[in-house]
């Protein structure tokens, strides 16, 4: 199912906030979602028009029906309506501090797209060609491993790089980014850090060889058509190869990418040792930044929902060391991420310790009540979400 209309609720102040974007393909995950908030009902692009709303093919999908409510005793005397208070505008805002500015970031994901597009090219191939779009990464790669090393507290977040439109290069560049902090953390020098970038960029260049109509799919894959997915890291490589693009130490790093440390991943069934360096740190980025980005079939996952599970997968699908060197160069909740809270009122993060990043100190917005999610009268409480300035509901203006 497919929403045929964005899905909004309404939090404790009576405000309403976005929970679901028109276009999103829903899964069991989403409408559990939906019931926990009480969605009432949504709607759905549809095959068939229903027999009574006379609306080109969007039906109206209730939610389940509720016991009736028990009658209670009518009060004596009514009661004044209390107004809702409103939230009051943050005057003096600061939105997330940016890991890199605008114009490096434009340079970047325009590199990887002339690249991917590059070995993608039917006609015009050549090695020239391909030397030139690679040189173009390398300056790119260059320019944010000196951001990053001028950083004297060397962590990164990547919440300003998400972007909805043009995934498959913002997540390169995301990529790229959190391997460069990661090999930093593990003490690689410049010159290694450099190539690492380079190779977490073109990690996924693949995927630009199998057909759009697998890539962009937004169902469930046919048996052979992940079997076609699962190909990419050896077709990455294969043409880097066959262009003399790079080296063994590069070819490698991205074919085995989505290998596992317990040997169940692909093309080889590699285990632990075995598995090149740069495949295990890209590997981690590569989890990371996929199931926390928004995608047309499902909604982004909260930072520390991601931490969990990779945290999990430590002995099976990653190594301890380089979980434990990515987390700790990566801001989970930086300083005024605005994050909505499980009892519904918004607030911004002004406080986060590297003992407690997964339970930041909230502002509640407006006002200047604090809540330390670290105390035991708050451990019920939990970010649900991570916004946005410009998701913020109305009634929540910057001032």
């Amino acid at each position: 199912m497919t929403l045929a209309e964005p899905v909004y609720i309404t939090t404790t102040t009576g405000a309403n906030m976005l929970l679901a974007r028109q276009g999103m393909q829903l899964d069991k995950n989403m409408l559990i979602t939906f019931e926990r908030r009480n969605v009432a009902k949504i709607t759905i692009v549809s095959d068939t028009p229903d027999a009574s709303p006379k609306d080109g093919g969007v039906g109206i999908v209730p939610k389940k029906p509720q016991p009736a409510p028990v009658p209670m005793a009518a009060p004596t005397a009514a009661a004044p309506p209390q107004e809702k208070p409103k939230p009051q505008p943050e005057k003096n805002f600061v939105p997330v501090k940016s890991v890199v500015d605008e114009k490096l970031k434009e340079e970047a994901v325009e590199s990887v797209k002339q690249l991917f597009d590059c070995f993608s090219s039917k006609d015009g191939m050549n090695k020239t060609t391909a030397y030139r779009c690679v040189n173009d990464v390398n300056n790119v790669v260059d320019d944010l491993l000196s951001t990053l090393q001028a950083d004297p507290t060397g962590l990164v977040h990547i919440n300003d790089l998400k972007s909805y439109d043009e995934y498959t290069y913002h997540h390169s560049l995301s990529v790229s980014i959190l391997s460069i902090a990661t090999g930093r953390e593990l003490g690689l020098d410049s010159g290694t850090l450099q190539r690492l970038g380079r190779c977490a960029m073109m990690h996924d260049i693949g995927k630009q060889l199998l057909p759009f109509s697998i890539i962009g799919k937004r169902g469930k894959l046919t048996d052979e058509e992940f079997l076609a997915v699962k190909n990419h890291p050896v077709l990455g490589a294969a043409t880097l190869k066959k262009y003399a693009v790079g080296d063994n130490e590069l070819w490698n790093g991205i074919m085995f990418h989505h290998e596992r440390t317990d040997g169940s991943g692909y093309p080889k069934g590699l285990k632990g040792k075995d598995i090149p360096l740069f495949s295990k740190i890209i590997s981690v980025a590569d989890v990371y930044d996929a199931i926390t980005s928004f995608r047309p079939y499902r909604s982004p996952m909260l930072p520390s929902d991601a931490f969990e599970i990779i945290r999990r997968d430590i002995g099976k699908a990653f190594e301890f060391d380089i979980v434990k060197a990515f987390f700790s160069k990566l801001e989970i909740y930086p300083l005024n991420t605005i994050v909505e809270l499980s009892d519904g009122r918004l607030g911004m993060v002004v406080e986060c310790g590297q003992a407690h990043r997964l339970r930041p100190v909230i502002r509640i917005w407006g006002s200047t009540e604090l809540v330390d999610l670290v105390e035991p009268i708050n451990q019920k409480i939990e970010i649900v979400s991570v916004m946005s300035p410009s998701d913020l509901p109305s009634g929540y203006e910057i001032g």
